[in-house]
């Protein structure tokens, strides 16, 4: 089977970099990627998780066995001795500045990985708020037009259970100041039912055929160097910068379209875009420039909906569970709290008649969110959690914004990991007369 990518495909030419000097070293010792180090062992992970949907404790605790094996004090001591090295011999002020920005955040999620180690929460969430930022409030009022979009929906409801989680989530709506947000999804495209494409037929699969097609999608894009592994101890399909992988779920399942929209996210945006950054004037691009995730994941998500379309952003789940943790309406909240409302929030939202099958689904998901909004931290502090999963949703706002103004802002962004609506970004690409021109 083949799909198509619309992204601009890894190139042979390569061109000089302004950083030659600098990148090789920084790769070796700054493609980590935080999050990855927040991994946890399958079985104590599901230990967990049975002892906390059976409510005998009430925040579960998540194990951290990457981080115990990380050798801290050697990986800051190089990142300082690069810091200094450039500081002190790179003529070019715009590279310069370029890799003072990175190495900086490198710098501070070394540290906010080693708060989570010493389980230090608030400094978690300082280091967090610096790398990642905090969720936009008048985004957090849209996620909140979405809820009550679907309790209106489901508030006719014949079954007391489903009755029950709409007045629990209508008393969180009520508490919080429900203005307009303004946002308009009208430039989305809508999806198209199935039944429109009678003549298309959906497969099913499974990890293993997963892999085989992404390791397709490398060979048509000509990306080299990247291997694709089954991973048991992850949820979610998943690109390593640092070891080149693109890992999937040991028990991951899915459709042939659904495929396609995550070859296009994974490898057409965050393989290919690494390959054509370090082909560019800027290698730097190829890992990424400082803060560039919101524009990585606003693009990656974008690609999927130009393919498979949609009738919301991308990324509701994760920037109402980050804005719940971190208490934009007023109220911060642990592993728990946030928990709860999502597990009410995925059960009326369930297509499925099986009401008590709904509800079991709905515990599944409200947990696998959590783990993602609390990883790196106890779980236990209310208002302490990992903010990065705001970048899909905003970042896929952001994108979808410039594309509107102007469809050929499209054609950039192969150019390399940046973010198309960070000052500082346009700022190096300008500098540097990095235009995508220069890579064939």
């Amino acid at each position: 089977m083949s799909f198509e990518i619309s992204a601009q495909s890894s190139q042979e030419k390569e061109v000089k970099a302004v950083d030659e000097q600098w990148y090789g070293r920084f790769e070796k010792i700054g493609s980590f990627q935080d999050y990855e180090y927040f991994e946890g062992e399958k079985k104590k992970r599901d230990e967990q998780k049975q002892i906390f949907l059976a409510e005998e404790i009430r925040n579960p605790v998540l194990d951290y066995p990457k981080l115990e094996k990380f050798d801290f004090a050697n990986k800051e001591q190089e990142l300082f001795a690069l810091k200094r090295d450039i500081l002190e011999h790179e003529t070019n002020d715009v590279v310069r500045s370029a890799y003072i920005w990175k190495l900086n955040e490198k710098i501070a999620q070394l540290r906010m990985m080693k708060a989570t180690l010493d389980g230090s929460d608030k400094k978690v969430a300082r280091y967090s708020a610096f790398i990642y930022g905090i969720p936009d409030k008048q985004i957090f009022q849209y996620d909140l037009e979405n809820i009550k979009n679907l309790i209106e929906e489901k508030n006719n409801s014949d079954d007391v259970r489903v009755l029950f989680a709409i007045r629990r989530l209508k008393d969180l709506i009520n508490n919080i100041d429900t203005e307009k947000s303004g946002i308009n999804n009208e430039i989305l495209p809508v999806k198209k039912r199935i039944l429109e494409y009678p003549f298309v037929e959906e497969k099913k699969f499974n990890a293993e055929e997963i892999r085989k097609e992404f390791e397709v999608a490398l060979d048509e894009l000509g990306i080299e160097g990247w291997e694709v592994v089954i991973n048991e101890n992850i949820k979610a399909i998943s690109v390593s910068q640092e070891k080149k992988q693109v890992k999937v779920p040991e028990k991951r399942k899915m459709t042939s379209s659904r495929l396609g929209e995550l070859i296009a996210h994974e490898i057409g945006t965050h393989v290919a875009r690494r390959e054509d950054g370090e082909r560019s004037k800027l290698k730097l691009l190829g890992l990424g420039l400082d803060r560039y995730l919101n524009g990585e994941e606003g693009i990656s998500t974008f690609a999927e909906q130009s393919l498979g379309g949609a009738d919301d952003f991308a990324g509701f789940d994760g920037h109402f569970a980050i804005s719940l943790a971190v208490g934009l309406d007023g109220e911060k909240r642990d592993f728990r709290d946030v928990f709860n409302i999502l597990r009410d929030y995925y059960f009326i939202n369930s297509k499925n008649k099986d009401i008590a099958k709904s509800w079991e689904d709905a515990k599944n998901s409200a947990w696998n969110r959590c783990v993602r909004t609390f990883r790196g931290t106890t779980c236990n502090t209310k208002g302490a959690c990992l903010t990065r999963d705001i970048v899909y949703r905003e970042g896929n706002i952001d994108t979808w914004m410039v594309v509107k103004g102007n469809f050929e802002n499209s054609s950039k962004f192969s150019i390399g990991k940046y973010d198309a609506v960070n000052p500082r970004h346009a700022w190096i690409l300008q500098q540097l007369a990095i235009t995508g021109d220069d890579i064939e």
